[in-house]
């Protein structure tokens, strides 16, 4: 990546094919508040929910970012949560609605209502927005990258969360970019002792196979970028290896560093480790450009002693399958497991729940981690 200024006006072009696609699947629902729930997704729309963006209560104000929810009249006896979000989100998507896979019964409730049906206080789960309502617009995702800034929020929020639970760990579960931000946050400020478990759910931990036809320094997506030439600590999802230019080097999505995403176990040993992906069916991955071999590794850790399952829960078409049906203006399924009927990037998150909560509540391993899991498919990763 060549040296880009945080605040560059930077403009999304051709790489609107890539990613804007991914919100294009679902018409818009509207959930309810349940009596119980702290925490309220609103209109959910393309994949993302539309509620308030500060959802904050019990007195609990961290300070940081651009909202988020947590807080409670309440005491915290476990170990808080901390959910992170994916590009062109917020944290209010945790409480998105799961979606059906043909052939199987839908779970009953969002990631956040599923947590509190199982017993978790308001007090103990907490979500932080570090994207502004601008970066999280559909015409910018292609303009988020890995950044200090963002890292600040992250790691302020975390302090935040301690010092409001009196907790001396807290347990991430994040999703996409949220993924990547927070691992780089963990290097960036040697903070990985601060998480006990972390929950990696559709990670671009190897890099986007997409970004291969967008470019390692293309400055209308820096999305894409490779480690930036000034700072070595802000980079986007160029894979490691494709440029074919030797000055050209992304530590983060290649290995053999300690800043690589994918070996970050190596580097937290006390840290558990796990992952949920969808696979092939994962939009973004395997994005609807084309397929490429390998893309549904994207999101696996390199084997570890700490990283203790890796499941792949992909359901219904594989990403940019060919389809020959043109009423969408092209002959490829765009939108992958998440079209219809199915789980790709975005319900890999919205319908995980009951695995989720079991990596954060057991000493589950494998395939045992997803034993409640009913609602699709589900294999090792």
């Amino acid at each position: 990546m060549p040296q880009q200024p945080a605040d560059s006006p930077l403009r999304l072009t051709g790489f609107r094919t890539v990613f804007a696609c991914l919100f294009l699947a679902g018409a818009a629902t509207f959930t309810m508040p349940q009596p119980a729930h702290a925490l309220s997704c609103g209109v959910h729309e393309k994949s993302v929910c539309k509620g308030e963006d500060k959802q904050f209560a019990g007195g609990f104000n961290p300070g940081t970012g651009y909202g988020g929810f947590g807080g409670g009249a309440c005491r915290a006896r476990q170990t808080p949560v901390i959910f992170i979000h994916g590009n062109a989100d917020g944290s209010v998507s945790w409480d998105a609605p799961p979606g059906n896979v043909a052939g199987y019964p839908t779970p009953p409730r969002s990631v956040y209502a599923e947590m509190k049906a199982r017993g978790y206080q308001d007090c103990e789960l907490f979500g932080v927005t570090y994207l502004s309502a601008e970066e999280r617009k559909l015409e910018n995702v292609g303009k988020n990258y890995h950044q200090p800034a963002k890292y600040r929020i992250i790691h302020d929020f975390i302090l935040a969360v301690q010092a409001y639970t009196g907790k001396p760990q807290v347990d991430i579960v994040a999703h996409s970019l949220g993924v990547t931000q927070t691992l780089a946050t963990l290097h960036y400020y040697k903070m990985s002792g601060s998480v006990r478990k972390f929950v990696n759910i559709a990670g671009g931990l190897r890099g986007l196979a997409s970004c291969q036809l967008t470019g390692f320094a293309n400055p209308q997506a820096p999305t894409c970028g490779s480690q930036n030439l000034a700072d070595g600590n802000t980079f986007g999802f160029y894979p490691e290896g494709y440029a074919g230019v030797l000055w050209v080097s992304n530590p983060w999505t290649g290995t053999g560093t300690p800043r690589s995403l994918r070996q970050a176990p190596k580097h937290a040993a006390a840290t558990t480790f796990y992952t949920i992906s969808a696979g092939n069916r994962d939009e973004v991955a395997c994005a609807a450009s084309g397929f490429h071999s390998g893309c549904h590794l994207t999101s696996k850790f390199d084997a570890a002693p700490n990283v203790r399952a890796q499941i792949d829960i992909g359901a219904g078409a594989d990403a940019a399958q060919l389809d020959l049906d043109w009423s969408d203006k092209s002959p490829f399924n765009r939108m992958g497991g998440d079209a219809s009927n199915g789980i790709g990037h975005f319900r890999a998150k919205d319908n995980a729940g009951t695995i989720i909560y079991r990596m954060l509540q057991t000493d589950c391993r494998g395939l045992a981690c997803a034993q409640e899991y009913r609602y699709g498919p589900k294999s090792a990763y």
